[in-house]
């Protein structure tokens, strides 16, 4: 829509050039008259009773002297007239279509901020969303940690081996503590991971509401001034 609109600004400044070509055409047609002077339009700027300029011979070189007398005798021309009602009409258009797109510039930018701030809105809520998920799989992954340093202890894991018979306890018990110490240190790696996962993403939550902040204040202004 900017476009044409950008287009047809251009082609109404053109019209005019041309319109103001055909009143400089009209009104200044360089013809001699009969009498020897300079006529810009001759015979036909006294059929039409349009603008005419008449130079004596003093003006030329070969009987300059001072130049002693310029004679300019302006006459209504109808033609003229409508040209220029036409220049005026095209202007009027030209400055109408002017501001119609500076209105479209601003309702465009307008749009642009809101889309802005919605998909800003949308990615904060997707980052929150992030952060309950980490926070979640934190709590389980903490009680599992938890849970296997309660099973590490000398007393349970003499405790877990009670009911098992075995001809060497104490390999069996050694077994136990590997296993669980295993896997206390493979669900500490995911809670470091984890961690690291939510710095991020504070960080860029932060970032996030920021941006929604200069978002809105933009779109307050672009409003107003609309």
């Amino acid at each position: 829509m900017k476009g044409l609109t950008n287009k047809a600004i251009r082609l109404g400044e053109r019209m005019i050039q041309l319109v103001l070509l055909s009143i400089t055409m009209l009104g200044f047609m360089p013809v001699f008259s009969s009498q020897g002077h300079f006529s810009p339009n001759g015979d036909r700027a006294q059929n039409h009773e349009c603008s005419r300029l008449v130079i004596s011979r003093d003006f030329f070189p070969e009987n300059r002297k001072p130049i002693t007398a310029v004679d300019v005798a302006v006459q209504s021309c109808p033609e003229a007239d409508q040209l220029r009602k036409n220049v005026q009409q095209l202007t009027g258009e030209v400055q109408r279509l002017r501001k119609r797109v500076a209105d479209l510039e601003k309702d465009r930018q307008v749009t642009s901020i809101q889309d802005q701030l919605t998909k800003e809105e949308q990615r904060g809520e997707g980052l929150q969303m992030r952060l309950l998920d980490i926070a979640e799989k934190e709590g389980g992954l903490q009680s599992r940690v938890e849970q296997v340093n309660e099973q590490l202890r000398p007393e349970n894991l003499d405790t877990a081996l009670a009911g098992v018979g075995s001809l060497r306890p104490e390999d069996a018990r050694e077994d136990t503590r590997k296993r669980l110490s295993t896997e206390k240190q493979r669900i500490q790696t995911q809670l470091d991971l984890l961690r690291q996962d939510r710095v991020r993403t504070q960080a860029s939550l932060a970032s996030s509401d920021a941006a929604i902040q200069r978002l809105r204040t933009k779109l307050n202004e672009a409003t107003k001034a609309q």
